[in-house]
């Protein structure tokens, strides 16, 4: 959805014979990396065999505590090994071979310098797909060695189109588009799963309190977002999240301030972010969005939860 035209540059290559052997897919998360990955996977492996029963195709990932079930937050050196003995062995149907590496920000220095001889030596007949947030945060030695391929936000039209073309009902597409800001995963996830929709609106709600509350309060609020005893790779994910969501909120109070309300990706409570835009001013909204950028980085740096969301409540 919104992809059709980096799809179509992946299709012509494969027909030209320029396809290259590794890309790097670079854009927000729920954009579509994910999914133009597995529809080239498909366009290279044929329709015969599910991807998802493909001997074909890899997928890489952070692997999971055995004992909490909880994503680390990183690819390790096995995995890339595991990955290269995959490679290793010819392609069980005898055509091509396709790994998918979802995180390739995430690949730890001695796992990166792994996959980095597979990309320095690649193997006939082999797509290599990575995927991350940001090509800067991936490891420049592999990012100089890839295609990159940079996942832009779709308009929300567009999302709003599919969704009713699939069924949603005309006044759901428009508000799951509208909340998706760009990102089509999230408004599918908004048709499919309620829950997830009415998530985001409880923690909108608590976060829409923050402007008005004094500093000692704010930090008690967005402390709370995080439960002690949560692991520290689930309260990264959680307070990310949450800066996220701030963040829209407030660009849409700035775009209030310019008179661009009908730009907001929360409309719906377009007059708390205007009593922001009115009590905060340009240029305190201006500071916590930066605030909020330095706060995403800390985290991705591993600093502490508690601490980077104190300076957020600064910030106000």
């Amino acid at each position: 959805m919104g992809h059709a035209a980096i799809f179509g540059l992946l299709e012509r290559s494969l027909k030209a014979g320029r396809l290259a052997h590794a890309y790097l897919f670079s854009g927000p998360a729920h954009v579509g990396k994910m999914t133009v990955a597995r529809a080239a996977a498909g366009l290279l492996l044929g329709p015969e065999t599910p991807l998802n029963q493909h001997p074909d195709l890899l997928v890489v990932e952070p692997g999971r505590d055995p004992k909490t079930g909880k994503l680390h937050n990183e690819i390790v050196l096995d995995q890339v090994h595991a990955l290269r003995g995959w490679l290793s062995r010819g392609a069980f149907y005898g055509g091509w071979k396709v790994v998918i590496v979802d995180g390739a920000d995430l690949l730890n220095k001695e796992a990166g310098n792994a996959l980095l001889k597979n990309l320095e030596e690649p193997k006939e007949k082999t797509l290599m797909l990575l995927l991350a947030a940001a090509a800067d945060d991936v490891q420049p030695t592999i990012r100089s060695r890839c295609q990159s391929v940079v996942f832009g936000l779709v308009p929300a039209a567009e999302i709003r189109s599919r969704l009713a073309a699939e069924g949603v009902p005309a006044d759901q597409a428009e508000l799951y588009a509208r909340l998706a800001a760009g990102r089509p995963g999230l408004a599918k996830r908004y048709a499919a799963d309620p829950a997830a929709l009415a998530e985001m609106t409880e923690l909108r709600s608590r976060l829409l309190e923050l402007p008005e509350a004094p500093l000692a309060d704010r930090w008690l609020m967005l402390d709370a977002l995080v439960p002690e005893k949560t692991p520290f790779n689930e309260a990264v994910a959680q307070a990310a999240a949450a800066l996220d969501l701030l963040s829209e909120l407030l660009r849409d109070a700035l775009l209030e301030s310019y008179g661009q309300g009908a730009r907001a990706v929360h409309a719906d409570v377009a007059g708390r972010t205007a009593a922001w835009a009115a009590s905060l001013g340009r240029g305190r909204i201006a500071a916590a969005l930066e605030e909020i950028v330095a706060a995403k980085k800390a985290l991705a740096e591993n600093a502490s939860v508690r601490g980077v969301l104190g300076g957020v409540a600064l910030a106000f």
